[in-house]
C-alpha cells in the first residue's frame, strides 16, 4: 500500500525521475501535436524538432514545462532523448578564453545552446555587440564574465573593509 502523502512522478514500480533535467526533441515525438499545451503549439512548431537544448520540469497539472531562455513550451509526456545539462544559460554573459586576433576581452553574450552530436556536448552561440556569431563554442572555450568590482555567483560577500579607528 502506498502512502497518498508521499508525492511521485510514476508509478511505485518505476524509479523516480529527476524533477528538473535537459532534454532534446530531435524529431516530432508522435503524430498531431496533442501532447503540445493548446496555447503553445505555435511556439513549438517553431522549435520542435531541433537539436535545441530545453530545461524540463514537471509541473502539478502533469504537463511538462520545456524552458529555452526566456521561452516556455507545456507539453505531455512524451519521448524525449536526455541532453547534457548546459554549464551556461542563454542570456549569460561569457567571455573566450582565448582571443588570438587581439588582446582585448572578448565578451558575448548567449542566444542559443544546441547539442553536437560530434562532440557529444551542448554547444553555446553567442551575440558580441549587435552580430550573431555563426561559430559555436563548447563551455571550454568560455568562461562567465564578471565585470571588474563586481560579485561572480559563486561570491557571497564582497571583501570587507574593516573602517578606520578612531583617535585613540
Amino acid at each position: 500500500m502506498t502512502d497518498p502523502q508521499r508525492e511521485t512522478q510514476y508509478s511505485e514500480s518505476l524509479p523516480l525521475k529527476p524533477v528538473v533535467d535537459y532534454v532534446m526533441l530531435t524529431r516530432w515525438p508522435q503524430d498531431g501535436d496533442e501532447w503540445i499545451h493548446p496555447e503553445d503549439r505555435s511556439l513549438a512548431a517553431g522549435m520542435i524538432p531541433s537539436e535545441r537544448i530545453f530545461r524540463r520540469e514537471l509541473q502539478a497539472d502533469g504537463y511538462y514545462e520545456l524552458t529555452y531562455g526566456p521561452r516556455k513550451i507545456r507539453v505531455r509526456p512524451v519521448m524525449f532523448e536526455d541532453a547534457p545539462h548546459p554549464v551556461f544559460e542563454i542570456g549569460q554573459f561569457v567571455k573566450l578564453k582565448m582571443a588570438f586576433e587581439s588582446d582585448r576581452t572578448e565578451v558575448g553574450r548567449i542566444y542559443a545552446i544546441r547539442y553536437s552530436q560530434y562532440h557529444d556536448a551542448p554547444q553555446y552561440y553567442l551575440i558580441r555587440g549587435d552580430l550573431k556569431s555563426r561559430t559555436p563554442y563548447l563551455a571550454d572555450a568560455l568562461e562567465l564574465f564578471t565585470p571588474e568590482g563586481r560579485l561572480r555567483e559563486h561570491d557571497e560577500y564582497e571583501q570587507w573593509n574593516p573602517p578606520p579607528q578612531q583617535g585613540g
